[in-house]
């Protein structure tokens, strides 16, 4: 009977203190995501007077008309030869003037029109055209405005100002680009200006069109979309030479805003021909800032650009599909992007002429036949921008090759290269540096080529030898200090989180290392396998006979665990086997010679599946997934600790739950969680958390998340252990005045 009852006492114990600690940690969450929600800056307030009456003559932030648009209000930025009016920008209740590099802070001066009643900055009442004296970029100030609506608006105001980059004013003929970006082909005309960072007019001109562009990077409406704008007449921009197309990049899938940069210059400067020229640049729509631009030279076949005007300009893109300009081989399907229409002759000469140089490709490991249809030094360089780069879509979307006409001497040269804002880690598929995820088209075959490997050491020890240092030492860091103040305002400007993927890195310092780091490994790593002291071999990864990925590993060595990590994360692979249909151990299987390696399903005999989601899809689920495992890392926390208390009081809670004793059974339950916890977590840092602190010179998707899991069950265990110090010291003061007060009644009782 006396078990029962302990029984019966320990059963309503754990149950009480389950069901409460459950209840405490739901309200918790639910408090903190509300709040995170609904968070705003105490610091500023916004009012509407509108039609409706209040009592207290105001409205809520949410009601302010120009929340996430530009006010009727602007700044002028004048520099003494040029000005241009810059409209205010409103984000979560805060006014910006984003003010090109050029503006000369001690000439600014007010701009709006009748539809502002009355402006006031700092308490004084301002005219149109009035100066702001003495303004700078460090300080808040108070912005007043009454609108033809009659809105009173009130703002904190701040003024963010570029340094070093040129700025590119595009004015449309409608003053709105409200029909550009209704729909992708919408196209407009207008005007065209660029302004040096020092104030000097690098070009203007009449602008003949300005449309949309992109597959996954377009948005439309509301977003921070790419352009292609036409003018009137060939303009040189920024010193790239003259043409009249130019593309502006917005790398909104990159948060970075780098990887097309560094790629254009990697390209150039080991010789790629024709290698896109390219500038950063803050935009502004009709006086409407619209963030830090790439403004690039477009692949196409005129002067200063690619010059094959008696010749053809190809794209590979496996999703074209007209019968007229596309043609498939056995190495992938391609577009005839100059002529612009191709007659059946171009048509089938060109197709003809590739097809040969497929065939030939794949005859290489046994004939060198191929020669005679390609510009060997360029295929090697793209080759080597395509290991180093790692984009999944390389040879399949915006792989370009030129022919410069029909002679005999005339070659397929791989050129120019265009289209990295998912490489360089910026693609859960290609985050593991070790593991190169990408259909390698032609390339498959062309490394069985002893001619094509000594073309890639060659062109590879030359790069070591006179860029290695650049992109080593100093690149990176002048490119950070020259982009970071634009960088900041588009920040603000777009304050949903750029990338392809989520990044680990939340400020740009960080993620610049980040694209440094992977880089460098990976230029370093290729240099290694085709110049190194030793024995490499190759290690492909095949879905239903089609390589989709491969790797390269030591002699005598096993495949790296972080590439198994990544094909199973990637595409759930679990089972390995040879082209005979031998089932290995890839963790065990030791590698002495080039391999082909097929990859199943978890193991179940299922292909791996394709891997041609769109950008916005993996964007989204990848977010999705990094807040799915942050709660579910909160609720493990939270089981880890209540577990241990719920243990102990079932052995050591044998006395029964009253008023006068739930504190100390909810302390001794507490106290014992988190000191069975720390020391669980002392234990686990001290194995796991070396181990993975060991490989931090690879930068991963897994060692990152590794390191954020532990960083949040600590996050988690403090906040139980103040918890637990809380809840005790309250104990001992209740039950002492408890005493006390029992002290007493028994006294007035005697």
């Amino acid at each position: 009977m006396t078990f029962n009852n302990k029984r019966h006492n320990r059963i309503i114990n754990v149950a009480v203190l389950a069901a409460l600690c459950a209840a405490v940690f739901y309200c918790i969450t639910y408090i903190k995501e509300g709040r995170t929600d609904a968070s705003v800056s105490e610091e500023y307030r916004v009012t509407v007077r509108g039609e409706e009456d209040y009592t207290d003559g105001t409205k809520e932030q949410e009601d302010d008309p120009y929340e996430g648009d530009f006010l009727p209000v602007g700044i002028t930025a004048d520099c003494g030869n040029f000005a241009k009016d810059v409209s205010l920008y409103v984000s979560e209740g805060i006014c910006y003037a984003f003010l090109p590099a050029y503006a000369d802070m001690a000439k600014l001066s007010w701009a709006f029109g009748d539809n502002v009643c009355q402006v006031s900055f700092d308490g004084k009442k301002v005219d149109a055209g009035s100066g702001l004296q003495n303004v700078g970029t460090g300080t808040d100030y108070a912005l007043d405005i009454i609108d033809k609506e009659q809105n009173e608006l009130h703002y904190k105001m701040i003024f963010m100002k570029s340094e070093k980059l040129p700025t590119v004013f595009i004015d449309t003929q409608s003053g709105s680009m409200d029909y550009v970006d209704a729909e992708k082909g919408n196209e407009e005309s207008g005007e065209f200006y660029c302004i040096t960072a020092e104030g000097e007019i690098d070009s203007q001109c009449a602008m003949e069109r300005i449309r949309g562009r992109g597959n996954s990077s377009w948005e439309g409406p509301g977003g921070k979309n790419q352009y292609n704008v036409r003018l009137s007449e060939n303009t040189d921009v920024l010193h790239m030479g003259s043409a009249k197309n130019w593309i502006m990049q917005a790398n909104k899938l990159d948060v970075s805003m780098m990887r097309n940069k560094l790629a254009y210059d990697f390209a150039k400067d080991i010789g790629i021909p024709y290698a896109v020229d390219c500038e950063f640049a803050d935009l502004y729509f009709n006086s409407k800032y619209m963030g830090t631009y790439l403004v690039c030279e477009k692949v196409e076949v005129v002067e200063n650009r690619v010059e094959a005007q008696d010749g053809y300009l190809l794209e590979a893109n496996f999703r074209a599909h007209d019968s007229e300009t596309v043609f498939s081989t056995s190495c992938g399907t391609f577009v005839i992007n100059y002529p612009k229409a191709p007659s059946k002759e171009d048509h089938d000469y060109i197709a003809d002429y590739v097809a040969k140089v497929a065939d030939s490709i794949t005859l290489a490991q046994q004939s060198d036949r191929y020669l005679d249809y390609i510009d060997l030094p360029s295929f090697a360089k793209l080759f080597i921008v395509d290991e180093v780069g790692n984009d999944p879509d390389n040879n399949a979307l915006s792989t370009f090759y030129y022919k410069e006409d029909h002679t005999d001497t005339s070659r397929l040269t791989a050129a120019p290269v265009w289209d990295f804002d998912i490489a360089l880690g910026n693609d859960e598929r290609c985050d593991e540096v070790l593991n190169s995820y990408y259909g390698e088209g032609w390339f498959e075959y062309l490394y069985k080529s002893e001619a094509f490997r000594e073309e890639v050491a060659g062109q590879l020890q030359d790069i070591m030898d006179t860029l290695h240092d650049k992109y080593e030492n100093y690149y990176f860091d002048d490119m950070t200090a020259y982009m970071e103040a634009s960088y900041r305002m588009n920040e603000v400007r777009w304050k949903e989180k750029q990338g392809y993927i989520a990044s680990y890195y939340p400020d740009f310092q960080g993620t610049m290392q980040y694209l440094d780091d992977y880089f460098m490994a990976r230029l370093e790593r290729l240099h290694y396998v085709f110049n190194g002291p030793d024995q490499i071999h190759k290690v492909e990864f095949l879905d239903r006979g089609r390589q989709y990925a491969h790797t390269y590993v030591k002699d005598g060595e096993v495949i790296p665990a972080q590439v198994l990590e990544s094909l199973q994360k990637v595409d759930g692979v679990g089972s390995y086997s040879l082209d005979s249909e031998e089932a290995i151990d890839p963790s065990a299987y030791v590698i002495y010679s080039d391999v082909r390696i097929n990859c199943r399903q978890g193991g179940s005999g299922q292909p791996v599946l394709p891997t041609d989601a769109g950008a916005s899809d993996t964007w989204a689920a990848g977010r999705q997934d990094t807040d799915k495992g942050e709660l579910a890392m909160q609720w493990i926390s939270f089981i880890m600790l209540m577990v241990p208390g719920l243990i102990s009081v079932w052995f050591s809670g044998n006395i029964k739950m009253t008023k006068e004793n739930a504190f100390t059974v909810l302390a001794q339950y507490l106290l014992n969680s988190f000191l069975v916890l720390l020391l669980s977590y002392g234990v686990f840092y001290a194995v796991y958390g070396s181990a993975v602190l060991s490989f931090s010179d690879i930068y991963s998707e897994s060692y990152d998340y590794s390191i954020f899991n532990i960083n949040v069950a600590f996050k988690y265990m403090l906040l139980a252990g103040g918890l637990s110090v809380a809840v005790g010291i309250a104990e001992r003061i209740i039950m002492a005045l408890m005493q006390k007060r029992r002290e007493k009644s028994g006294d007035a009782i005697e």
